[in-house]
């Protein structure tokens, strides 16, 4: 393991290992939902070449949060499920996920699979600061280190990074919310330093009744990397 691709992240623990957080809830909650969304994204990526349906499940209790997630494109192009465990302060969240991106046809997409040299599985550690009401600023990062999609060509792994950094305000009564990604050097995301992820997301409801309302959201995606830009659209049931 090249240590020196890991300081960042080290970094990022370290200052939140010194935060005196308040105690959270110990009650356990279930959240579920469901995401119809046109365009699946991630970090400035898309996968899939048809609209997607995204479930969510996820268990809180006390500071841990389980979840799974998942990716369905409607032609069968694309699928997805990951599995995470975090932990979450007032202002800090740490987390370990599992990306499991079986073919469309499951070849060679066993889950029980986790030779690095041939398994779909993708593993990735977080460490993220929130932000609050007063400071909306939020500072995420991330680096993958195990599986197959993130080795190089001689097979090492690359232990790819993303830094992202999230701003969010209020502009004309709607949540408006900004994100700027990049990856600080050769790695899954791009063969150098790269912005690979600049976005700019609206919240809203749909008023159906006078007790249910609709969760809706778009986005407008650049990827100055591979200059490729999206524009999303999603709606979500709870």
């Amino acid at each position: 393991m090249n240590l020196k691709k890991l300081i960042p992240l080290i970094g990022l623990v370290c200052i939140c290992l010194g935060v005196n957080a308040e105690k959270l809830p110990s009650k356990t909650k279930v959240n579920r939902s469901i995401d119809f969304v046109s365009k699946h994204l991630w970090r400035g990526s898309n996968s899939g070449t048809a609209p997607t349906i995204e479930p969510t499940l996820e268990i809180q209790t006390g500071r841990f949060t389980f979840g799974a997630w998942g990716a369905y494109a409607t032609d069968d192009s694309y699928q997805e499920v990951d599995l995470y465990v975090s932990y979450n302060t007032p202002l800090f969240q740490f987390s370990v996920y599992d990306f499991y991106c079986p073919r469309p046809n499951f070849e060679k997409s066993k889950f029980f699979d986790f030779d690095s040299e041939n398994s779909v599985h993708l593993f990735d550690a977080t460490a993220k600061y929130k932000g609050c009401a007063k400071f909306p600023v939020s500072v995420m990062g991330s680096v993958l280190f195990y599986g197959e999609f993130d080795k190089d060509i001689n097979g090492d792994q690359n232990y790819s990074t993303y830094f992202e950094l999230g701003y969010s305000n209020l502009i004309g009564g709607k949540k408006i919310s900004y994100a700027l990604g990049f990856s600080p050097f050769k790695g899954m995301y791009d063969d150098k330093f790269n912005v690979v992820n600049i976005n700019v997301t609206m919240y809203d409801e749909i008023k159906l009744t006078d007790k249910f309302s609709l969760p809706i959201r778009g986005g407008l995606t650049l990827n100055s990397a591979t200059e490729k830009l999206f524009l999303t659209f999603a709606v979500t049931l709870k």
